[in-house]
């Protein structure tokens, strides 16, 4: 994975072929966000629907997600 932050601010994230199978594995991708400032990790995930990326966080945190309308 291809991680970079323009002047501007915009972050850049750039998935290979093999980061996108291995999400789709159920490998989510993890890194520190600090380095971009962000105070904490970031998570990539994947699913096939918003739906079932949001039942999987809720089973794994215990707490509600938000889902894009």
């Amino acid at each position: 994975m291809i991680k970079a932050r323009l002047s501007n601010g915009t972050l850049i994230l750039g998935l290979s072929r093999l980061n996108v199978e291995r999400l789709q594995e159920g490998k989510p991708i993890h890194f520190d966000g600090r380095r971009f400032g962000y105070p904490g990790d970031i998570a990539i995930v994947y699913g096939e629907t918003e739906d079932s990326i949001a039942a999987e966080l809720l089973e794994l945190s215990g707490t509600e997600s938000s889902q894009p309308s």
